[in-house]
């Protein structure tokens, strides 16, 4: 006669839950490292000086922290069935109003149109009807302010404006956080903070663990809400 062995499921410890933050946040780390090492480096800062403007072209600069964000958010939200990432534009619902450009869009699968879309493409700008977007996170390379403005052409496209920036100041991390809530942002993030003057960098990757939650946290709220008004036509 076999003899049935009963095994207790084991409970997640505190450092299951450390190893899935470290896990979450990986890639993270190395987009920091990255960033962090190209807006340090003396050599480029004394090419820059010595030129007067930046050798590297602000938006290629700004499209790099973005493009890898939509990365690790693809990854973030995979379980989220019909839900995808791309950078492009919300067209209303009339399809005769469009959307200031969005850095980084996450909507339900579906786009009007798409530039340049190919297996191996150089660009890939989707253009998303207003009804499938969920959420909106708009990038900065150097936070000293909050765009007040942009926020308010984009609220009238998309429900959850949220603001990310690769670094800023530390002293401004808090003004810079209530600024974007009281804008109407969703909510602030950023990779590393920089003291300008003495060029010391330092990184919060618990904060970026609350960045994430609360996106995640909004999109699949937000996309609930979407499924269910569709299934009551």
């Amino acid at each position: 006669m076999a003899i049935r062995v009963a095994r207790s499921e084991r409970k997640p410890t505190t450092r299951d839950a450390r190893s899935l933050s470290t896990l979450r946040v990986a890639s993270l780390h190395g987009l920091c490292g990255d960033l962090q090492a190209s807006r340090s480096d003396r050599d480029l800062k004394l090419l820059e000086s010595v030129r007067g403007s930046a050798l590297v072209f602000p938006f290629a600069k700004g499209l790099r922290l973005s493009s890898q964000l939509i990365y690790i958010l693809r990854k973030q939200l995979s379980e989220l069935e019909h839900v995808e990432v791309n950078w492009g534009q919300v067209v209303g619902g009339d399809e005769k109003a469009f959307s200031p450009e969005c850095d980084i869009i996450i909507h339900h699968h579906g786009c009007v149109e798409k530039w340049n879309g190919t297996e191996k493409p150089v660009m890939d700008f989707r253009f998303v009807p207003q009804r499938c977007a969920l959420a909106v996170i708009s990038c900065k390379s150097f936070a000293e302010r909050v765009d007040r403005e942009y926020v308010k052409k984009l609220q009238p496209f998309v429900p959850h404006i949220f603001f990310f920036a690769e670094c800023c100041e530390p002293r401004k991390v808090d003004p810079l956080r209530r600024a974007a809530e009281k804008s109407g942002y969703a909510g602030f993030g950023y990779l590393y903070t920089m003291e300008k003057a003495k060029g010391v960098t330092t990184k919060d990757p618990e904060q970026w663990i609350r960045f994430l939650d609360r996106v995640i946290s909004i999109v699949k709220k937000e996309a609930k809400v979407k499924r269910e008004c569709d299934a009551n036509g």
